[in-house]
């Protein structure tokens, strides 16, 4: 299968990018070398690189950043990279994903992004990013039905971001959440699951 992941100069995405090809796909990784996914070029730099392909049968939207402040820069930056960019990387890859047999687009969000399980606060422009991203998959999965899609909850994983009390070890997140790509169901498009496989309330 051909398989694209962002985010991928560390963490997670790096993770994914071994389990992908240790299964014998061929991966485009996507870091900051390539393109920076807050460049208005990059969806269609993606594109461009995963063209020769003719197709792409997975991918996974995993960059992404955590800011705590609430300036209007702090807005901007979140949403822009959090969920603009997935939309239109995975918009532009729409024609390539459309030819593969089993098409499926993995947007990597955040229990944080949840207003039910909301019960500490903080953390504004983050939160309402990733429930931005949420919306955006969902729409996604409408109006695209022969998508498969979902927003996945890493954990709390023990990244940059994730800070040094995360409790979830990088290797076991991207495990779970590779494992539920590959397993992942027409029936279950459109769902907001955590890397256990586990269905979480909006």
């Amino acid at each position: 299968m051909k398989v694209i992941v962002t985010g991928t100069s560390r963490g997670i995405g790096a993770e994914l990018v071994k389990l992908a090809k240790g299964a014998g796909h061929e991966v485009l990784a996507v870091d900051r070398k390539i393109t920076d996914v807050r460049s208005p070029e990059a969806a269609a730099k993606i594109a461009a690189l995963a063209q020769p392909w003719g197709v792409v049968d997975i991918l996974v939207n995993n960059a992404g950043i955590l800011r705590q402040g609430t300036s209007r820069e702090d807005f901007m930056e979140s949403f822009l990279v959090n969920s603009v960019a997935p939309f239109e990387i995975t918009q532009a890859l729409l024609p390539l994903l459309k030819k593969s047999s089993h098409p499926r687009v993995a947007q990597i969000t955040s229990m944080m992004g949840s207003i039910d399980d909301n019960s500490s606060g903080g953390y504004y422009a983050y939160r309402a990013s990733k429930s931005a991203l949420n919306m955006i998959n969902k729409s996604l999965t409408l109006d695209n039905p022969w998508l498969t899609t979902m927003v996945i909850h890493p954990g709390w994983v023990q990244t940059d971001m994730g800070g040094v009390n995360a409790t979830t070890p990088v290797g076991e997140s991207a495990q779970g959440i590779w494992q539920l790509i590959e397993g992942m169901e027409k029936a279950q498009s459109g769902s907001f699951l955590d890397f256990r496989a586990k269905e979480l309330p909006w």
